[in-house]
């Protein structure tokens, strides 16, 4: 089952000399005041907080907040110590939470501290997603919470030697591929054919590409069949690939695809 994103959005500042970096919790809450109204959204089932570095000054759980301000009744979690992969993670988790059928509105929430390794902005991303029940579903209106629109396919992690490997089996039958590469991923290998590249801000590290996706989400959509977030693990020697698919193109999504083994295997 697709995960249907319904919302992207981003936050960012820089924070002045000598001054400390918004908690995660104010992170979080300058988030929420960026998401659109949307009335018909379903409460969030599975909350996620995502973190690459601990917050440098904050005492709160962070993770229950956001459940708090976003309804309270959700499944929480907070996901640390897996540098730029920790988003790809939780949209994982999010994907299996889903598959079993006690949730389909996740909610993850990524962030950031200014100063951190990689990092010299306070950044942060919130994706709202959803699944094909409901007012989410296809029988609700066009745009990104309705039919149509972007949604999460599929979320792998492949050696960075196998990664020109893992993009060319991307590259769709019909229309093109997005690539979104993370700081420091070389777009050298990229498919010739049929394929664009956008870079992430160098600015950050584990938010940098959903970053992309918040700024640029709406124009991709009827452009590309297929969007793939791509972030290294230096440390690990670990390419993160979070696939998407435009649920407006009619080609076929390529042998070895998430929704291709769901159809297999019922």
């Amino acid at each position: 089952m697709s995960l249907r994103l319904r919302s992207v959005v981003e936050h960012v500042e820089t924070p002045a000399a000598g001054a400390a970096p918004p908690q995660h919790t104010e992170l979080v809450e300058r988030l929420l005041a960026r998401v659109p109204e949307d009335p018909d959204a379903p409460a969030p089932d599975l909350v996620a907080l995502v973190y690459a570095v601990a917050d440098p000054q904050g005492h709160k759980t962070t993770a229950s907040h956001l459940n708090h301000r976003t309804g309270g009744a959700a499944h929480g979690f907070a996901l640390t110590d897996q540098g730029v992969g920790g988003p790809f993670i939780a949209l994982r988790v999010a994907g299996a939470y889903a598959r079993t059928g006690r949730g389909t509105a996740p909610l993850v929430a990524v962030v950031e501290s200014g100063g951190t390794a990689g990092a010299s902005a306070a950044s942060g991303v919130l994706l709202r997603l959803g699944g094909p029940d409901g007012p989410d579903g296809p029988g609700g209106p066009d745009g990104p919470g309705g039919r149509g629109g972007l949604a999460l396919a599929d979320t792998v992690a492949v050696p960075v030697d196998r990664l020109a490997e893992a993009w060319a089996e991307l590259v769709p039958a019909k229309g093109r591929l997005l690539l979104v590469l993370g700081p420091g991923t070389d777009p050298g290998a990229a498919p010739a054919e049929r394929t664009d590249v956008r870079t992430a801000p160098a600015d950050s590290s584990c938010t940098a590409v959903w970053r992309l996706l918040a700024q640029e989400a709406e124009s991709w959509r009827g452009r590309y069949a297929t969007v793939a977030l791509c972030a290294v693990d230096t440390a690990t020697g670990t390419g993160h690939l979070a696939v998407l698919r435009d649920l407006d193109d009619e080609s076929e999504p390529p042998a070895g695809s998430t929704e291709e083994e769901e159809a297999r295997h019922g």
